[in-house]
């Protein structure tokens, strides 16, 4: 794809971000089931991080759930943890174990690159966390404090930024990262239904949670060990109004 139909492509899309016609408005109504997507942060054949999101047009809150990738793995013969999994059977493998840990169907995923977070975070500028100045990319990494930061907490903040007056001005830009640099089945429909749920509730309608477990070490190695109705109980949490 040119840089040409790129850019053409960002700005329309950011056109449509506020626009919000009829059309839309009705294909948000026509869509009430749960749409659930994985978002995967990777460094070359290395898997930093899985998020699960759920999203349901026109309901809040949007669920957020962030999966260690210490989780420990014992249904599968030679994976001790999911970036074990991942390495083994890569995103389809680490998205069949977790529907059936979730009980749910996941049709979409997000794979962003390291690369990618790299642009993105300094086309975006810099953000403000636990008061003090930082960028995306420290937030990700968690080298922004030395404090733990409350997740929803952080997220929030995040969120609260991308709707800024002065944000939306490099939308294209940072568009035009995301078409090149993301590897991704979501469609525009998808990304304008969370947008339109930020711009109309705040970034209050987002809920994330880490899923919780009991965190050990077997020499140098640290796992988490998450208890089976542990999945669905956060899942619920952060999705139920």
């Amino acid at each position: 794809m040119s840089f040409r139909k790129l850019l053409r492509y960002a700005l329309l899309a950011v056109l449509a971000l506020f626009c919000f016609s009829s059309s839309f408005k009705a294909w948000a109504q026509q869509q009430p089931e749960t749409e659930n997507a994985l978002i995967f942060w990777t460094d070359g054949p290395k898997l930093k991080a899985v998020t699960l999101v759920a999203i349901t047009p026109c309901r809040k809150p949007v669920g957020i759930v962030s999966i260690p990738i210490n989780t420990r793995v014992h249904e599968i013969s030679g994976v001790a943890t999911l970036e074990e999994l991942y390495h083994l059977a890569g995103r389809e493998g680490i998205t069949d174990y977790l529907e059936k840990r979730f009980g749910i169907p996941i049709e979409h995923y997000m794979d962003i690159s390291q690369a990618t977070l790299t642009r993105t975070s300094e086309a975006l500028g810099p953000v403000v966390m636990a008061g003090r100045q930082t960028s995306l990319l420290e937030v990700f990494e968690g080298t922004y404090t030395n404090q733990r930061m409350d997740l929803q907490t952080e997220i929030r903040a995040l969120a609260a930024r991308l709707i800024e007056p002065a944000v939306l001005l490099k939308l294209p830009r940072l568009l035009w990262i995301f078409t090149s640099g993301v590897e991704t089945n979501l469609g525009p429909g998808h990304i304008l239904t969370l947008y339109q749920a930020l711009q109309g509730n705040g970034p209050e309608i987002l809920r994330k949670q880490a899923l919780p477990g009991r965190d050990y070490f077997d020499g140098p190695v640290r796992y988490r060990e998450v208890s089976p109705d542990a999945w669905k109980s956060v899942l619920r949490e952060v999705t139920c109004s």
